[in-house]
């Protein structure tokens, strides 16, 4: 089961259609792209201010492990440490990317594969924008429980069990 989060730009579409098409979708979980390519899939991804930090905070362990007596274990000591960050690290970087450009966080979904997590999403989504084929949005088929989320008014995870949310 694959879980993504779902950001949305924070300004103004001009319609439907484009504010669909600026949502963003980030995976939950690991990268092994970020894991076998580290700071290039930094670079690719446009994380410039965390490929900066990347490559100071190798630089100075690498450093400080020659200082150890580790003169060469310690790139690959360093290398190995800074793939598994990014590795763990890389999707909550990314969506830390799109918070920073003015996107806010819409909700969870889950699905097999990325294709159904989108088309979950989109069908519990888009009728209850405002102005959608001039009729008034339906109500949802199940009310979530505020309480339940520690005081946080959401829509609860798009594509899992309405039991699972209680």
């Amino acid at each position: 089961m694959l879980v993504y989060t779902v950001h949305e730009p924070g300004r103004p579409a001009r319609d439907i259609e484009e504010r669909a098409d600026n949502v963003a979708f980030v995976k939950e979980g690991f990268t092994w792209w970020g894991f076998l390519f580290g700071p290039v899939w930094l670079l690719f991804n446009a994380l410039w201010l965390e490929f900066l930090i990347a490559i100071a905070v190798s630089a100075g362990l690498a450093s400080g492990l020659v200082l150890l007596g580790l003169k060469d274990e310690a790139p690959a000591i360093v290398n190995l440490m800074l793939m598994l960050l990014i590795g763990f690290e890389g999707n909550g970087l990314l969506r830390w990317r799109l918070e920073r450009k003015g996107y806010s966080f819409l909700a969870p979904v889950a699905g097999n594969t990325f294709e159904e997590c989108e088309r979950r999403f989109f069908e519990a989504w888009l009728p209850t924008l405002p102005g959608r084929n001039g009729r008034l949005p339906p109500r949802p088929i199940v009310d979530v429980i505020p309480q339940s989320w520690g005081g946080w008014p959401g829509p609860g995870a798009v594509g899992t069990l309405p039991s699972d949310l209680v």
